[in-house]
């Protein structure tokens, strides 16, 4: 649970990570005013991610937005250390961190990420420092909506994009988010539950993917030897033993057609949970442990589908 959360952490980092901009001339004293809730707001990410952010100039108001341009982020605790161009985010939205509350409403953009350090012995965050040494950059953002009454929350986009037009997307519902999450995410986890989760990857380029890389390098990393024929072997008899129990026919043989792909697959994935009485997010833990999977996601549909050009028909 600790190496998931910590992983999740990073991934946070990632997604959470901002900002700064120009004030210039006579007017930076009222810029500064008018722009303090942006100010604030990376002081109060600051603080909460537990990072030394430097940004190269004060961050600004735009258009009822915060912007901010070249800041370089620091996790000390973590070996990670980023290099953005730009960020967007809703005014206000991360003014509700300065008291240990989830915002009810964010929407970040961040365009031109580079990761300049990564964590040692971990594959995905190696394999983006190692994409950025060229002077390649990608984009994300995190963006939902939390109803703190309900302890609802509609994620509507945390994402990865590439340059060349693969990109990766988490969307979903959630409910039993405690306000305070952002104050004690350890504790925060426990009552998580999910109702709908989707994630989308797009191959947007199938001769050179870098989600696809990252993908089989993370998946070397954790199987024997990273032997990937003896992985699709066994994978073949886990199909037919357990995952046929819990998809359909066509999300049966859209599993076979990825493992046969392997190590380079060719199409767009979707995979999709959606659970009428909720799924607890604690469960996912059981994945690593000997549980079967059929008794694992009992009360949770399971959609999965691969091939070419597969959003063109799904979206």
């Amino acid at each position: 649970m600790k190496k998931a959360y910590s992983g999740m952490r990073h991934l946070a980092l990632a997604g959470f990570v901002i900002l700064s901009t120009v004030a210039s001339g006579a007017a930076q004293t009222i810029l500064r005013m008018d722009n303090a809730s942006c100010i604030g707001g990376l002081d109060n990410l600051a603080k909460v991610a537990k990072v030394d952010i430097t940004p190269a100039t004060t961050p600004r108001k735009v258009v009822g937005k915060c912007d901010a341009q070249s800041v370089q982020v620091v996790a000390q605790q973590a070996g990670i250390t980023l290099d953005i161009k730009r960020i967007k985010w809703n005014r206000n939205g991360l003014s509700p961190l300065a008291d240990g509350k989830l915002p009810e409403q964010l929407r970040l953009e961040l365009r031109g990420v580079t990761v300049l350090e990564a964590p040692a012995g971990d594959p995905a965050w190696a394999y983006l420092a190692d994409y950025s040494r060229s002077g390649r950059t990608f984009d994300a953002g995190l963006a939902f909506v939390f109803d703190p009454e309900t302890g609802v929350l509609d994620l509507t986009d945390a994402s990865i994009r590439f340059r060349n037009g693969n990109t990766a997307k988490l969307s979903g519902r959630l409910h039993g988010v405690v306000q305070g999450f952002p104050q004690n995410p350890e504790m925060g986890v426990f009552p998580l539950i999910i109702d709908d989760l989707t994630l989308a990857v797009s191959n947007g380029d199938a001769r050179k993917n870098p989600l696809t890389e990252l993908g089989i390098t993370v998946l070397k990393k954790n199987i024997p030897n990273g032997d990937i024929a003896k992985f699709r072997a066994l994978a073949t008899l886990y199909i037919a033993n357990e995952l046929s129990r819990v998809l359909d026919r066509n999300g049966l043989a859209a599993v076979q057609r990825l493992v046969s792909d392997l190590p380079n697959p060719k199409g767009d994935l979707l995979l999709r949970l959606m659970a009428g009485k909720g799924y607890p997010v604690l469960r996912l833990g059981l994945l690593r442990a000997d549980e079967k999977l059929s008794q694992m996601l009992d009360g949770v549909s399971v959609e999965f589908a691969y091939g070419p050009d597969l959003f063109a028909t799904v979206n």
